[in-house]
């Protein structure tokens, strides 16, 4: 009998929510490659973050590499050719988005228009100026513009016409056509979208209703607060569509039940409980729980720290139990993991998903070498090595870890154009585990380029 007005199950465990949010994310299937790939999981997704972090490979090419066995970065530059199938601009952050996403932003675009920018102010002779040399020198990147600094800095330092870029950018006005050395290249919207495109703002309902799906499309299972993170327009009917699709059946309401993985380095449990909200998912999505294979191969992925599995760490706290921020701007002494903490997510034997790792890793590119500077195995230890359901021991998915992760760091060495290893600190709590991975990340030898 099909879902209809009530759920046939009213609570999910913890490890069915991870394999729900690891399949929707695009993580752990079947590869696709080229830019046809590329296209594929950033419609999926929704949006890949960009970020000027580069001590391993960016963000959104990580992202993306992640999810295709044979990724390259020219990959995502043809996208962003004719004919356009991904544009720049701003979802929870700066990202590459799908062109069928453009609609949804007009809305944040005539909020901006209309009461100017948070985070910055442009002034009004430097917009004009801005404007009108783009549209008769056609694209043009901040440094093609050379007026002195004059007075108290802007944000980030930029310079007037740097503003100016940026608030058009965000109001619509102007669109990125490009990046060269990673700055971005500006030219007007009328000349840079494709003339098909729909510019009308979508209804409101419309917009919840594009919210809604694309929860359901990447996130899997999902709070009412999930929904949209960290976006701040066309959510107006989010709890009407949301009350709707739970009507028609669409959607179950779900608990998060027992389960739940131990939070690093605090002691505490997350899932069931008072404090726990109330989780949505779609019945097809439940349904396809049942047809995962009952035993795949252990699996080791690198994950950067801006993938959209983990960027909303009160989700990634809430359904792996992973209590973690980004330490690049937290005094060296401070830190608990390193700079650029890389997540490692674990599938074991049965299936079940769990972040086994963190990595602090620096790629030297002149050298070659791919520095892993600290990987971080406690206290995660304990949840990999007891299983992520809350069974006893699981010392099959320990003893098969360290093979997995010497797999995947061979495949993400090539990807950042190194040829060789370096293990650095190793904080691992059971002694044979670490001899077991020291060995195995010892013997890796990375292939000339990134291949299954």
């Amino acid at each position: 009998m099909p879902y209809c007005q009530k759920p046939m199950r009213d609570t999910i465990d913890s490890g069915e929510a991870r394999r729900l949010a690891v399949a929707a994310s695009g993580l752990g299937r079947a590869p696709g490659s080229g830019a046809a790939g590329a296209a594929s999981a950033l419609r999926r997704l929704g949006a890949v973050q960009i970020d000027t972090i580069s001590v391993v490979e960016r963000a959104h090419h990580h992202i993306l590499w992640s999810r295709l066995r044979r990724y390259k970065a020219a990959d995502l530059a043809r996208l962003e050719a004719e004919p356009r199938a991904a544009f720049e601009y701003w979802s929870h952050a700066a990202a590459y988005l799908p062109m069928a996403e453009y609609p949804y932003c007009l809305s944040r675009m005539e909020r901006i228009r209309a009461q100017g920018h948070e985070w910055f102010r442009a002034e009004a002779a430097a917009v004009d100026y801005v404007r009108a040399r783009v549209a008769e020198e056609g694209p043009l990147r901040a440094q093609d513009f050379e007026e002195p600094m004059k007075g108290a800095r802007g944000w980030w330092d930029w310079k007037p016409a740097k503003v100016a870029l940026e608030y058009l950018f965000h109001a619509g006005e102007l669109a990125v056509v490009g990046r060269r050395g990673f700055q971005k290249v500006y030219d007007l919207a009328e000349r840079a979208l494709p003339a098909a495109l729909a510019m009308r703002r979508p209804s409101p309902r419309d917009e919840a209703a594009h919210h809604l799906d694309r929860a359901v499309a990447s996130l899997g299972v999902f709070s009412r607060n999930e929904i949209a993170y960290l976006r701040k327009d066309g959510l107006a009917e989010i709890d009407a569509e949301l009350a709707a699709r739970l009507e028609a059946g669409s959607l179950v309401e779900l608990r998060l039940g027992p389960g739940a993985s131990r939070v690093g380095g605090t002691g505490k449990t997350e899932g069931g409980g008072r404090s726990n909200p109330s989780c949505y998912a779609a019945p097809a999505a439940l349904e396809d729980l049942a047809a995962e294979p009952a035993r795949p191969a252990p699996r080791v992925i690198v994950l950067s720290p801006f993938d959209p599995l983990v960027i909303d760490r009160r989700r990634l706290l809430r359904l792996f139990g992973l209590d973690y921020q980004l330490e690049c701007y937290v005094p060296e002494a401070k830190r608990r993991f390193g700079y650029f903490a890389l997540p490692l997510l674990y599938r074991d034997g049965r299936g079940d998903w769990s972040v086994a790792a963190l990595l602090d890793a620096r790629a030297d590119r002149k050298t070659g070498l791919l520095e892993l500077k600290r990987l971080t195995l406690e206290p995660f230890f304990a949840d990999t090595a007891r299983g992520s359901r809350g069974r006893r021991s699981n010392t099959a998915a320990a003893e098969a870890l360290p093979g997995a992760l010497a797999k995947e760091l061979a495949r993400f060495a090539a990807f950042n154009g190194a040829e060789r290893l370096a293990l650095g600190r190793l904080d691992c709590p059971d002694e044979g585990l670490a001899r077991a991975l020291t060995e195995a990340l010892t013997a890796v030898r990375p292939p000339a380029q990134s291949t299954e």
